[in-house]
């Protein structure tokens, strides 16, 4: 397995650092396509500067590299309401993706497309999340994604093109940016700023970083059956996010929580209010199931961005 070549794309987003480092720790050829803005350091092996949007060069450098496995993970995730935004960035997501996969398409012997999805496929669909119930988005961002996942089954059905969807729900760990809930809310609390949220009634299910990079990982391993299928990925349970803040603040400091001001911002508009998903799929698919629980998921967060504050 190890002497098969991988190309992730985004290798440099908060997703591709941690599958690329690992990936290279377990001994793979791994290849990395990345937009213009890369940290240097964080790649240690092959990279490629590419614009995903420009169709000869992402056949030009899938035609050189021929890889056997492609992570796609670079995506646009701009998710406010304003149209002529959500607009441009639900076009570069499809055109991405469309350059990439039909670049795929061309390839001999290609084993397998990996897509990350993401729970906001599903919007207001009923609860809890099942791969194959209808998916309602509410935004560009989900839509987008659920256009690349049609797109990825209905090439599966008519042509047997090779690819899998993993859909994970609310992603957190350390190295994530602070536009993100968990580690905006952590940082916040240890500058001791108070943290201005809703009144967090919102379930959401959070998984652990480490967790998603080892589903992704089970997809180079996992027999043919995969091929064709949207798997969730995420704790199986999900809870409230005022709860979620009132356990960060006490692993942090009880001093701490009284800088918890819900109710000072409004649930944004056609807010889904309960992201909770059914991950029985990945374990009968990938024999994966979630290893790190909230709390210590949390408390390594935690960890981290204490060091990187030092």
């Amino acid at each position: 397995m190890q002497k098969n070549h991988i190309l992730i794309t985004g290798a440099n987003g908060f997703v591709g650092r941690h599958l690329h480092r690992e990936l290279i720790a377990r001994g793979f050829r791994v290849s990395s396509a990345v937009r213009s803005n890369f940290h240097k350091n964080d790649l240690v092996a092959d990279h490629y500067i590419l614009d995903l949007t420009d169709k000869s060069k992402v056949i030009e450098i899938i035609g050189s590299l021929k890889p056997d496995y492609v992570f796609h993970l670079a995506a646009e995730k701009n998710r406010n309401n304003e149209p002529k935004s959500s607009t441009k960035n639900y076009d570069a997501n499809i055109l991405m993706a469309s350059n990439l996969i039909n670049a795929c398409r061309n390839l001999v012997n290609f084993k397998r497309f990996v897509f990350l999805g993401s729970c906001e496929e599903y919007g207001l669909g009923p609860r809890p999340y099942n791969e194959n119930q209808h998916e309602f988005p509410v935004g560009a961002y989900g839509l987008s994604k659920l256009a690349i996942t049609k797109l990825l089954l209905s090439l599966y059905h008519t042509e047997l093109f090779p690819s899998v969807v993993l859909r994970p729900s609310v992603i957190y760990g350390p190295e994530q940016n602070d536009e993100m809930f968990v580690p905006s809310l952590i940082q916040s609390l240890l500058y001791k700023r108070d943290f201005l949220m809703t009144f967090g009634e919102q379930l959401r299910d959070f998984v652990y970083i480490n967790d998603v990079i080892e589903a992704l990982i089970k997809t180079l391993s996992a027999d043919e059956q995969i091929n064709g299928n949207v798997i969730n990925i995420g704790l199986g349970f999900s809870y409230k996010i005022n709860h979620i803040a009132k356990i960060t603040a006490n692993l942090i400091s009880p001093n701490v929580l009284s800088r918890l001001k819900f109710g000072e911002m409004e649930y944004r508009p056609n807010e889904v209010m309960d992201y909770s998903l059914n991950i029985s799929l990945a374990s009968k698919l990938l024999e994966w199931e979630p290893k790190v629980d909230v709390e210590e998921g949390i408390r390594k967060t935690i960890a981290y961005f204490k060091q990187s504050n030092i």
